[in-house]
């Protein structure tokens, strides 16, 4: 019976393969052993909205690997090489490199094209592919883009690159060398430390027969002296650092790409030795680099800032600016989910989870977080409830920060002190009831009992606020009786202050203890005493705000969703803004510049449809890069038409005054509207999103009516991360009451962000039926708008509020 051996893989069809080759070695050589493939799914293969040094981590396409071997569950298993951490664990050490396919990069085109097109998107999530592309091809912009082989050659051919990269080791072990567009040599393109070269991994002293088959003494080499160098910089497999060895007989030459991260410059070197100092070669070149290059780099910069106590209207404007610059976002428990909806895509998110008694991560594992980001030169935002300075221990913060000489800003926050009472209706000052405040800390540290001047604090004839005090709520009102106050001196407690759940509670010293165990207060809350808390009822204006109280997720696309959000603000809703979907311009646009080169040689009536704001836009900076002349498109002969109201204002922007506008703002509509208005056999463009509407077309064609569909942009589903998993919390606990959709995009990308959410639980508020139609389709409770605008929006949301 034949000794068999497992080898782990991953799933994809590229690491199935590669496994294969050493399963073919194996099973040729030693013909009394049969090799199964076991395949499993890594974490870097699960994750693919983010890029990986977004991700963050080392090991992200190993580790599950690596613990199948520790458990015994496989026996080897097989890697390529540019995907492992530089350092390798003692007890699962590599076995044997493999001969070294092509280490090349290459560009892949879509079908049918022959070269790069200049000013196009190419498709890559490797900075160290973007920081080289960008010197050889600086018109383009670049995309990320992340799956296996097949999974981005799909993205190319339907997200609208025009080129992207691949490794052609993988692409020529899969057969599929044909679609390779062009090549980059190793010295215009800089491969990752070890491409094209695969790695075997055994348990430590085990399999040590099939070393000698399987290792290529070059190869081996080779991937010591590009990892020593990566590992000397302390890079991996998402750092741009790279490198590149070349063995000629006895001889090594080194070349090595030094990426510096506080200016992303990057500069390339070389180094020859023998093949036998390939490891002190690699560490060599480093150092010298590093020497070189590297001593201007400075350390990064954090920002200490308030985020406020929970209301994104109070967030500062300089805090907004920061959530804009910063590389990585480093945020409490008490920060909503409203204002992490602000921070832009792309930045790295860490969560520290401080709360009054339930600390995450300890205050000097966030000291130590803060050190090691910053001194990666990264820029910090670090993101606290109300003011970094008031209890929020910012200060703590700030000396560990200045004691190692890292830059760093304090950004002053509205504090829940001042901003809670004052939703509430609590002035904390009033000329006839307080002329001063105090604001008090209600909470001791861990271990130790608190200690507070009740006999001072009871004769100040001011406002007393208590902080984080709610736990120690009892001992509070008894320290002040006790110190002499008037047990019926009022009091109050304010629970999730300035939010959509905030609530109220105002009784006296003697009583407050009790009155809250029955409100059932829950922290985040804040305690009052003093006489201003009988005005509370009095000064209540945020009950006269329509929508004060609604919690409202919006999901239009990302460059639309400011303008509904801050009209819903503005009517006293809670905004969480989570763009399901995007919308990128398909560019180059070939069929767009056909059919405008052919408005002024056609004859007879012609009509140009917009079907949404984004399509104005898109439009008219695709005229710019087509260097079209709006005098020999808009011409008498030439007719506009604009699904609805905030179409047409788009339109007027550019000086275009539509000719139809539907009284009912939806596809079918417009469709009806045009075939009553053109002229017989006029001719229709339909300038639009790839996926548009299939209820435009119909009722043109029906009228006898020549249409030309010409996509100019598409939507792409978006996801948010952390963001993603804040709101399908909120969404289980019922915190959310109504979810906006404006297309049915919007609905789909919303379900394919949130697979978890029970679609049956949402109350949607949607434009026009076929939004609706689609909400529906997975089961939720739909309202729709009389008009396909953001005003009949919010005129439909006062509705059902009032109702």
């Amino acid at each position: 019976m034949k000794k068999v051996i497992r080898i782990g893989s991953r799933e994809s069809r590229l690491a199935v393969t590669q496994t294969g080759l050493i399963k073919e070695q194996i099973e040729a050589h030693f013909p009394d052993i049969r090799v199964e493939i076991v395949t499993m799914k890594t974490t870097g293969d699960r994750i693919l909205d983010r890029s990986l040094e977004q991700i963050g981590g080392k090991g992200l396409f190993v580790k599950e690997l690596d613990q199948a071997l520790r458990d015994g569950r496989i026996d080897l298993s097989v890697h390529s090489l540019k995907d492992m951490p530089m350092d390798i664990p003692e007890d699962l050490p590599i076995l044997a490199y493999s001969k070294r396919e092509d280490p090349r990069d290459v560009l892949i085109y879509p079908k049918g094209q022959k070269d790069l097109i200049l000013g196009g998107v190419i498709g890559t999530s490797s900075k160290r592919r973007r920081l080289q592309l960008e010197r050889l091809y600086p018109d383009c912009t670049f995309q990320g883009i992340r799956g296996n082989v097949q999974t981005r050659l799909r993205k190319l051919e339907e997200e609208g690159f025009c080129a992207t990269v691949l490794a052609a080791a993988g692409l020529k072990r899969l057969g599929m060398e044909s679609c390779i567009g062009r090549y980059f040599s190793c010295e215009e393109v800089i491969p990752a430390a070890g491409q094209g070269i695969l790695a075997v991994q055994a348990r430590a002293g085990e399999y040590q027969e099939l070393a000698k088959l399987l290792n290529d003494p070059q190869s081996e080499a080779a991937a010591k002296a590009e990892r020593a160098f990566v590992k000397a910089l302390d890079g991996g497999c998402t750092s741009p650092v790279a490198a590149y060895a070349e063995i000629r007989e006895s001889q090594c030459q080194l070349t090595g790409l030094y990426w510096r991260e506080s200016d992303e410059s990057w500069f390339v070197e070389k180094i020859s030795g023998r093949v036998g100092e390939a490891s002190t070669l690699g560490e060599k070149l480093a150092d010298e680099m590093e020497k070189k290059y590297g001593k201007e780099s400075p350390s990064g910069k954090v920002w200490l800032a308030g985020a406020g106590p929970g209301d994104a209207s109070l967030l500062t404007l300089k805090v907004k600016k920061c959530m804009d610059e910063a590389d990585v976002i480093i945020y409490d428990a008490l920060i909503s989910a409203e204002i992490l909806s602000l921070i832009p895509d792309g930045k790295e998110w860490i969560y520290v989870g401080k709360r009054s008694g339930h600390h995450c991560v300890r205050q000097e594992e966030i000291n130590q977080i803060l050190l090691g980001e910053a001194k990666a030169g990264k820029k910090v935002l670090r993101l606290k409830g109300g003011d970094p300075f008031v209890f929020g221990r910012g200060a703590e913060e700030a000396e560990c920060l200045e004691a190692e000489g890292i830059p760093f800003e304090v950004i002053p926050g509205v504090t829940s002190a001042l901003a809670v009472p004052a939703y509430a209706g609590i002035p904390v000052t009033h000329r006839d009831y307080a002329s001063s405040f105090h604001v008090i800390t209600g909470h001791a540290k861990q271990g130790k009992k608190m200690e507070l001047p009740y006999e001072a604090l009871a004769k100040l004839n001011g406002t007393l606020i208590f902080l984080m005090g709610i736990t120690a709520m009892g001992e509070i009102c008894q320290g002040l009786i006790q110190a002499g106050m008037d047990e019926n001196t009022p009091a109050a407690v304010l629970e999730k202050g300035t939010t959509s759940k905030q609530r109220r509670l105002v009784s006296t010293l003697c009583t407050l203890e009790k009155d809250a165990k029955a409100f059932q207060v829950q922290t985040p809350a804040i305690i009052l005493v003093g006489k201003v808390c009988t005005l509370a009822e009095k000064f209540d204006w945020v009950s006269d705000l329509p929508l004060w109280g609604t919690q409202i997720l919006t999901t239009r696309p990302r460059q639309n969703s400011s303008r509904l959000s801050v009209k819903l603000r503005e009517l006293g809703a809670q905004v969480i803004e989570m763009p399901s979907i995007t919308t990128r311009s398909i560019w180059p646009n070939d069929s767009l510049g056909t059919t405008l080169e052919s408005i002024r040689h056609k004859e007879g009536e012609q009509w140009l449809v917009f079907t949404s704001p984004i399509g104005v836009q898109t439009f008219w900076k695709q005229m710019q890069m087509l260097k079209m002349d709006v005098r020999k498109v808009f011409l008498p002969q030439v007719k506009v038409a604009a699904i609805g109201s905030g179409t047409a204002r788009e339109l007027e922007q550019f000086g275009v005054f539509a000719d139809v506008v539907p009284e009912t703002f939806c596809a079918s509509a417009l469709g009806e509207a045009i075939a009553k208005a053109a002229s017989p056999e006029s001719r229709i463009v339909l300038l639009r999103a790839k996926q548009g509407s299939e209820e435009l077309i119909p009722p043109l064609k029906s009228a006898g009516l020549m249409v030309e569909d010409v996509p100019i942009y598409e939507t792409v589903c978006e996801l948010q991360g952390i963001l993603k998993e804040t709101i399908e919390k909120m969404q289980a606990q019922g915190e959310i009451d109504l979810v906006t959709f404006t297309s049915a995009s919007t609905v789909r990308g919303f379900v394919q962000a949130l697979p978890e959410v029970d679609t049956a639980k949402i109350q949607a508020v949607c434009i026009g039926e076929q939004t609706a139609a689609e909400a529906k389709k997975y089961g939720m409770q739909v309202q729709i708008s009389k008009e396909a605008s953001v005003a009949s929006m919010v005129s439909k949301i006062l509705e059902l509020a009032e109702n």
